[in-house]
């Protein structure tokens, strides 16, 4: 009977293995993107030399640079099989010392499809879980679901639709009274596509609201905000990571490069396009960048969709985050040059608390700060369009001839004027880069909900708003010990 019992183990493994020989065999058939001898190398380029001559390569747009050069960071960037040797010679010639990060991309891009054809012997691959990466249809699908079974806490708005033609779903998360003017949070995961370990933070966030509200019978966050999520902000993108993993933009286009003399691009950054300083520094005019800014200021209709759905609210809402890979980094307006807000002071005391929260679970070490000041300048970036202001000066001659001036600080117009607005680099810091594996993605999801929901104490706490006496907090501890639930 033991050896019985064995040998039926055994069995089973083995079609296991031969399930997940053959899936892969199908799969790897496909016409993928093959990633065999990229290398990620990370390069010290902050000496003025070296720092000056990676920018100028930056700048031709020739290279896929994971993080762009830093006088303050190291610079990761992605180098193909044939540009190994001379790269190495152009570092080795301007002195930046390097090392490599990935030696071979594409066995970390196998081992992520691995892992998730491994869960999907685990979990039925149209149920939703936090043991692997999951499919769009499978993230929609999951919220559809949560609708249907909580129809007085959830909704699901279809925004619009996608440049092929995917719905923009947003989730809304609310308990208690519902009103006009409740106050609100917005969050987003997914404008740039290859950053998987941003949707599925923010729906793992979206999970642990709702697992509070129903099985811990605490509704003190959902009572206080409606909270928007929009998991998956660039769908086509994020689909489109199938076939090639490292996909950023969207799949708009194709455009022509030079009238078409120089061939024909597609997408466009949709973190460059944005209604705010668009075209302004760190974006670029060139189709086939990485960094292309679009022909026009919210020209996708992923962006020009969320821009109309916050405008709409935009008095409403209170925070608006927004949740990027790779780097550890909780980054603040503005991020389209080296400018401070004038309450830099308030944001700097929310997110420093809310980083502290979030190291206080897992360990992991956030920094914080202005986006163009301790990364880059970009321009036409959601948390600055959500935070937008300009200043209205106004000139005012008396009667007695005397001038004064009138300062008046106003949105920015077709910007939303939320003062706590961020922005979340998630993990790591380029160990595994934009291949996180799937077994971050419980412990992000931890760490990153213990921080939002310290923001969401603090916007409360600024404009005083109030919950329903009988509301509780589960404090962060607790969430942080509480073993992993399953999706409700």
């Amino acid at each position: 009977m033991t050896d019985l019992y064995k040998l039926g183990i055994m069995g089973k493994i083995l079609v296991t293995s031969f399930t997940l020989l053959v899936s892969l065999i199908f799969t790897i058939g496909e016409s993928r993107v093959n990633y065999n001898g990229y290398k990620v190398l990370r390069v010290n380029a902050t000496q003025n030399r070296a720092f000056n001559a990676m920018k100028n390569l930056f700048i031709q747009d020739e290279l896929d640079f994971w993080s762009p050069p830093s006088r303050v960071a190291p610079t990761d960037v992605l180098i193909s099989p044939i540009r190994v040797r001379p790269f190495r010679t152009f570092l080795e010639t301007i002195g930046a010392p390097y090392e490599i990060l990935i030696e071979n991309l594409d066995y970390e891009i196998e081992y992520e499809r691995l892992n998730y054809l491994a869960s999907s012997e685990t979990y039925n691959t149209s149920e939703m879980n936090w043991e692997a990466y999951q499919r769009l249809e499978t993230i929609h699908g999951w919220m559809d679901g949560l609708a249907e079974k909580y129809p007085s806490m959830v909704t699901v708005f279809d925004t619009g639709n996608s440049t092929e033609g995917r719905p923009l779903k947003v989730l809304k998360i609310s308990t208690g009274e519902a009103r006009a003017d409740k106050p609100a949070i917005w969050l987003d995961g997914g404008i740039h596509a290859r950053e998987w370990i941003s949707p599925a933070t923010v729906t793992y966030i979206a999970n642990e609201l709702i697992m509070q509200a129903t099985r811990y019978r605490n509704q003190r966050l959902t009572d206080a905000f409606d909270w928007y999520i929009n998991p998956v902000m660039n769908p086509d993108g994020y689909e489109y990571t199938q076939v090639d993993r490292l996909w950023r933009k969207t799949r708009s286009g194709p455009r022509p490069v030079l009238g078409g003399f120089l061939g024909w691009c597609r997408g466009v950054d949709p973190n460059r396009n944005w209604d705010f300083q668009w075209a302004g520094k760190g974006t670029s005019r060139n189709p086939c960048s990485q960094i292309y800014h679009g022909p026009n200021a919210a020209s996708e209709p992923e962006v020009k969709a969320i821009q109309d759905f916050v405008l709409e609210r935009k008095d409403q809402i209170k925070l608006f985050l927004t949740f990027h890979s790779y780097s550890q980094i909780l980054l603040l307006p503005w991020g389209y040059d080296e400018v401070r807000t004038d309450d830099h002071d308030d944001l700097m005391r929310v997110g420093l608390k809310a980083i502290k929260t979030l190291e206080n679970v897992h360990g992991t070490k956030y920094t914080a700060g202005n986006t163009a000041e301790i990364l880059y300048a970009a321009a036409g970036g959601s948390h600055d369009w959500a935070k937008g202001y300009h200043l209205s000066i106004f000139c005012i001659i008396n009667f007695y001839h005397r001038i004064s001036l009138k300062i008046r600080i106003r949105p920015f117009i077709g910007s939303a004027g939320i003062k706590f607005a961020y922005c979340y680099e998630l993990r790591d810091t380029g160990k595994r880069g934009f291949v996180l594996p799937a077994d971050q993605i419980i412990p992000s999801g931890q760490e990153t909900f213990a921080a939002v929901q310290s923001m969401a104490e603090d916007v409360m706490d600024f404009y005083k708003i109030t919950e329903e006496e009988q509301a509780t907090t589960v404090p962060v501890e607790e969430v942080s010990q509480r073993l992993y639930q399953q999706p409700l």
